[in-house]
């Protein structure tokens, strides 16, 4: 077993998949043609907590079921409250009016567990919601931020073997854009990429839809579809986990048609966002590449860019078992960065880009479903991209990569 302050060789980002999450921004209320505004948003890799990708390794039923037990006496909810706080006190502290959010993940069980019986019973009994976490942890701070895109990259379950028997792990992956609420949004669009791995479990008939590779070809591929789905008639900021750093070819290739505020603002400046050990206990920081990232394109100027919970004093306590114990709020920093949205350069309003849209799905066993109809968010209404339109925020998964590697 791996030291918990070592990190593994392969990302989780091999086991969760890629997803696209997206809503326009409309300029702040009274905003004239002609004059700009600025717009502060963050990306957060919120991270899972633990490392998935050791169910790469197993071999067998018994492994996994090994694995996820693991996983489950692993699982402390006070931590991942303190580490919500800590992404909550750096929002604060950057006042974004955009929040991304990767791997806001919903932890469920089942006790007893039914995995492999006739039941199919999902797994309800809420672990811990990192997304409802961040979201009272905000709320507590008084900031008020609505849900104004969401997609499930990956939703399934796990059987455990536990001290007191079999139990279910259901993992539900998401990626979430917040918007202040005193911000309007617009026309929220949810996807997944068509590029994806099937990841079967040993010695069993559960297959995991909609995951990206470690794979380098599926990295571009995503890439190359979230280009041709980005619209390129009104400005647009690309916010996420690219998991690729400057000078590998997925990146490369976003910065054809995207600039990179990092390079302009801050050419000398390594600004790296990856990562910490899984078990965020490490004293030092082990970031030692850029692949959270703020892009953009269009009339849209960066005024700004800095990262956050990187330094030691962003590390928060909790008790745990009568321990106090120090950790990062992710094993990724943010990327905070400020724009100015000029009213006069938007575009006139057109259709949001077509999208392969998600549902929240159930654990899926069996045949792998296939995606829906081309759709935007349910219930979504606002204004149209028009004079005064500011921003298409997306948050990206760009496919899995190894982490002492690039492509």
């Amino acid at each position: 077993m791996r030291s918990p302050t070592t990190r593994s060789p392969v990302t989780r980002r091999a086991l969760l998949g890629s997803a696209v999450a997206a809503a326009g921004l409309a300029g702040a209320a009274g905003t004239a043609v002609g004059q700009s505004t600025d717009t502060t948003v963050m990306t957060q890799n919120a991270y899972l907590g633990f490392d998935v990708a050791e169910l790469l390794r197993a071999e067998s039923l018994a492994e996994v079921r090994e694995v996820t037990g693991g996983f489950l006496a692993d699982i402390e909810p006070d931590l991942y409250a303190a580490r919500a706080d800590s992404i909550a006190a750096s929002v604060e502290a950057a006042d974004a009016d955009v929040l991304a959010l990767q791997e806001a993940v919903l932890l469920r069980r089942q006790e007893p567990g039914d995995y492999g019986t006739e039941s199919g019973e999902a797994a309800a009994e809420v672990v811990v919601d990192l997304l409802d976490l961040i979201r009272t942890a905000l709320s507590e701070r008084g900031l008020d931020y609505a849900v104004a895109a969401e997609t499930v990259t990956n939703d399934f379950e796990l059987p455990a073997e536990t001290d007191d028997g079999p139990v279910d792990l259901r993992l539900t992956d998401r990626n979430v854009v917040l918007v202040r609420s005193d911000r309007e949004t617009a026309d929220p669009v949810t996807a997944t990429y068509d590029a994806v791995l099937e990841l079967p479990v040993p010695d069993s008939d559960l297959v995991s839809t909609h995951l990206s590779s470690a794979s380098p070809r599926y990295r571009r591929q995503q890439a190359a579809e979230l280009l041709d789905a980005l619209p390129d008639d009104r400005p647009v900021v690309l916010c996420g986990d690219l998991n690729s750093a400057p000078g590998a070819e997925t990146y490369d290739l976003l910065t054809r048609s995207f600039a990179d505020p990092y390079t302009e603002l801050r050419p000398e400046a390594d600004g790296h966002t990856c990562c910490q050990a899984k078990d965020l206990r490490n004293d030092d920081s082990l970031l030692d590449r850029r692949i959270d990232t703020l892009l953009y394109r269009g009339a849209v100027t960066p005024t700004a860019i800095d990262r956050v919970g990187h330094r030691p004093t962003d590390r928060t306590t909790a008790e745990i078992d009568g321990e106090t114990v120090e950790v990062w709020p992710s094993d990724h920093a943010g990327v905070v960065g400020t724009f100015e949205l000029s009213a006069s350069g938007s575009a006139s309003a057109t259709p949001s880009p077509t999208a392969r849209a998600t549902g929240t799905a159930r654990p899926t066993t069996g045949t792998p479903s296939t995606a829906g109809t081309p759709s935007t968010a349910a219930g979504a209404s606002g204004p149209g991209f028009g004079a005064g339109s500011a921003l298409l925020g997306w948050l990206l998964g760009a496919g899995a990569w190894l982490r002492r590697r690039t492509d």
